[in-house]
């Protein structure tokens, strides 16, 4: 770097400012919007999958019901409802450990940053 960049000059109100502190300030006030402009990311995306499980569990719920009702009335285990079912709940039960896992793996990172 030169070395008139490390000198104040005056403006015209007479005080020194030197360019350094305003690039330092300028990249400051940058990252500071990066870094909120991320959280607003994350929480947005956090937001969607909750959305997302929360309206597969709306979905299932009925259906998971209506099983448990076939299934105490004599209904066979083997059946094709059941199976479809316990299938389901099963993908969807990795699907949450999996967003889970990613969120925690997130915020550990997050924290070590």
């Amino acid at each position: 770097m030169s070395s008139h960049v490390f000198h104040p000059h005056r403006n015209v109100t007479g005080h020194p400012i030197p360019e350094v502190v305003l690039r330092t300030r300028r990249s400051v006030m940058e990252a500071a919007f990066e870094l909120q402009a991320q959280r607003t990311r994350k929480r947005r995306h956090a937001g969607i999958a909750l959305l997302a499980v929360a309206a597969l569990v709306v979905l299932f719920t009925p259906v998971l019901w209506s099983v448990a009702n076939d299934l105490t009335q004599g209904e066979h285990f083997f059946g094709m409802p059941v199976m479809v079912l316990t299938l389901s709940l099963v993908l969807l039960s990795a699907v949450i450990a999996v967003l889970l896992l990613t969120w925690r793996e997130r915020s550990a990172h997050g924290d070590q940053r």
